[in-house]
């Protein structure tokens, strides 16, 4: 298939074949100081970079590494390549010799000079993506997956699971205070779990509720939070009422009604998370 030029290239052509795994690494690490000095002139930070080797039998292997923050890092990325070649599951086999061995670049992002590489030792995003980057190359994409914000306000919808070297833009959380209460709860029920209620208020908050056939007392509650159904996704949604809920030995419920009453003939009770 076509594929598109990379926005770098970098080439070694040999005379005699190469074949040592100590020289092939060797050439490997003065590709990608090469590469890095490139991206550097033109103001870039590479997300993906392609180790081509090229068999004098005519064979080509392709071996690709992401990072999830653009990098002009060549030591960091050289170890990335190291962990993914270990975890190969086709160990790289130079048969008679390479011939040559290429470097691309083809996913790049702005990466201005003051920026630091993956390998300073600083705290916070820098270590996380260092460590994100190195998972990824070692068990593939598709295992290492992060949450993503999503644009929808059903609970279960608005994140969504996404591999976590595949950022491509500054996707943000909202800002919270600390010193307020969590409007959701560390762990959510997919899907949210049925309650029976006793004693509820109309329009309101149960005074009790059995789940897991243990039956809760509430002593305290805020809400209702409504949240509409999306029609545009599923037209026969119900509105849910949420209700912030403590009983009577300290535990907190994230508890929804799921219909309205005038509206719904018997509206039904969740439970779909639990507060720490």
């Amino acid at each position: 298939p076509h594929r598109p030029p990379a926005p770098v290239v970098v080439d070694r052509v040999f005379f005699e074949p190469i074949s040592a795994p100590e020289d092939v690494e060797r050439v490997l690490s003065d590709l990608l100081v090469e590469t890095m000095d490139q991206l550097d002139q033109t103001g870039l930070g590479g997300r993906a970079f392609e180790a081509g080797f090229y068999r004098v039998d005519g064979e080509t292997r392709r071996i690709v590494v992401r990072t999830g923050r653009p990098t002009r890092d060549a030591p960091a990325t050289l170890r990335l390549f190291r962990e993914r070649m270990a975890a190969l599951a086709t160990p790289l086999d130079p048969g008679f010799g390479f011939d040559q061995m290429r470097m691309s670049v083809p996913w790049t992002q702005a990466l201005a000079p003051t920026q630091q590489g993956l390998e300073r030792e600083t705290p916070g995003e820098e270590a996380f993506s260092r460590l994100v980057d190195r998972l990824t190359a070692r068990l593939g994409p598709e295992a290492v997956l992060r949450f993503e914000p999503f644009a929808s306000h059903i609970p279960e919808r608005a994140a969504r699971l996404v591999p976590a070297a595949a950022r491509h833009g500054d996707e943000t959380w909202p800002d919270l205070d600390p010193d307020d209460p969590p409007l959701r709860p560390l762990q959510m029920f997919d899907p949210p779990q049925p309650v029976e209620t006793l004693a509820e208020v109309p329009d309101g908050y149960p005074l009790k509720f059995r789940w897991r056939r243990v039956l809760h007392e509430v002593t305290r509650a805020e809400g209702p939070e409504r949240i509409s159904g999306e029609w545009w996704r599923a037209p026969n949604q119900r509105t849910r009422d949420y209700y912030r809920v403590e009983d009577r030995d300290g535990r907190r419920f994230w508890l929804f009604r799921q219909g309205v009453y005038g509206e719904t003939p018997e509206p039904r009770w969740f439970i779909h998370g639990l507060f720490a």
